[in-house]
């Protein structure tokens, strides 16, 4: 698995086990959102054969 595809799932997967912690129902449903978008980031990723090089886009 390239690096930012694990970097991706590992946002969503705290913004998850932060939102699962959250009384405020609103923040946690933001969380959850962020947390899907980040899954379907890592799997575009895949769909483009994304780039293991972690600074692929710095000068």
């Amino acid at each position: 698995m390239n690096i930012e595809k694990r970097a991706l799932l590992d946002h969503a997967e705290r913004c998850r086990r932060v939102a699962n912690e959250l009384d405020h129902g609103e923040a946690a449903q933001r969380l959850r959102a962020m947390a899907d978008e980040y899954e379907a980031r890592a799997t575009r990723l895949d769909d483009e054969g994304g780039s293991s090089t972690p600074g692929r886009n710095s000068h």
